[in-house]
């Protein structure tokens, strides 16, 4: 985060002592027009990535204090997926288990989904991205009356986003989970 911060400042600066030497060679209209073209796609920029958020179902208070007392359930895993980055926080990301839509996670929420025993894949995307291959994403090999948890993390790119999870140890993510207020209520009840 500290080094995302240095960069966008950066860059902010960067933009800045480029839009006063250009207009000190081309005129104050002309890069009127040029900053007003340039937020106008941002703008449509933004508007299109919000625009793939879809509706979803929140948790009720009782629902995420008990799934948050990360009691195992006999015969099933149950699997814990959070974000809670702020960079790309308002963009909600898909996330697949096994190829399958479970959920839509905006910054910062969680959800939690059951596995049957075996293997599985989570991999994730922005309503902006195509859906990834086969092969990408977290693959979990998921025991019965076992918890996992695995942080989701957006990843900008040259061109577009690419989606991250990385595992973590329950007790580890424990305290980031507690920290979070709002529960999805996951579109499929196991996976």
């Amino acid at each position: 985060m500290p080094r995302n911060l240095i960069v966008y400042g950066l860059a902010v600066l960067g933009g800045l002592v480029g839009y006063f030497i250009l207009r000190s060679l081309l005129g104050g209209e002309i890069m009127f027009v040029v900053a007003l073209i340039g937020i106008v796609a941002a703008g449509v920029i933004v508007f299109r990535n919000l625009r793939t958020n879809r509706k979803v179902a929140e948790a009720t208070f009782d629902q995420r204090d008990e799934a948050l007392k990360f009691t195992p359930v006999a015969g099933k895993a149950v699997l814990y997926v959070f974000r809670n980055q702020f960079v790309g926080r308002a963009v909600g990301v898909n996330v697949l288990i096994d190829g399958r839509e479970v959920a839509q996670l905006k910054s910062p929420r969680f959800t939690r989904v059951l596995l049957t025993p075996g293997s599985h894949r989570i991999a994730g995307y922005t309503g902006t991205n195509k859906k990834p291959a086969d092969g990408e994403g977290l693959e979990l090999i998921a025991n019965a009356g076992e918890v996992y948890v695995a942080k989701c993390e957006v990843e900008a790119q040259m061109v577009g986003v690419s989606i991250k999870y990385t595992p973590l140890a329950l007790e580890a993510a424990r305290a980031d989970l507690q920290k979070i207020t709002r529960m999805v209520v996951p579109d499929v009840a196991e996976a």
